[in-house]
């Protein structure tokens, strides 16, 4: 459950204009979570075998350890393509190892029960929502989509 936390805090401390010295200590850091968790997972492969695969907190730890060397792998070759949203995605996955601790903590579960069973409505408030955002869109560019570039109306402070 630590090193869950450590990582978390770890895949956490990003922010705009690092120093080279926290982007390289946070790198480190990332890789030895991933060996971390690559050593844990061939472990448990090699204790349980065939009942590995039937836990699904298993095949997710598998599939997150996996993607993360396949991200790893494709971040380093000779690529022109920019591909740092797959690191983005997979920080994302990294972080999901928290709902591990949901099952330790009844009280964390009943929440997190909770928040389960409130997605359909929370999804059609966002879909709800994003409605509302795309009506006033086409609203303002019906408004102001003609206004030329003048003094402050410039390229980056326009409609």
């Amino acid at each position: 459950m630590f090193m869950i936390l450590a990582n978390t805090c770890v895949l956490a401390l990003k922010w705009y204009a690092m120093p080279d010295e926290v982007v390289l200590m946070n790198e480190v850091l990332n890789y030895s979570f991933s060996v971390i968790f690559t050593v844990e997972a061939v472990i448990k492969l090699i204790a349980m075998q065939k009942n590995y695969f039937k836990d699904s907190w298993n095949i997710f730890d598998f599939i997150v350890v996996v993607g993360t060397w396949i991200v790893i792998l494709v971040l380093k070759l000779p690529i022109d393509l920019d591909l740092t949203i797959l690191g983005t995605i997979l920080r994302t996955l990294r972080i999901g190892r928290i709902f591990r601790i949901v099952k330790r903590a009844p009280a964390i579960q009943i929440i997190f029960q909770t928040l389960i069973e409130a997605l359909p409505a929370i999804a059609s408030l966002g879909l709800l929502l994003g409605l509302l955002f795309f009506m006033y869109a086409v609203i303002g560019i019906g408004q102001f989509g003609a206004v030329t570039l003048q003094d402050n109306i410039n390229y980056h402070t326009n409609f």
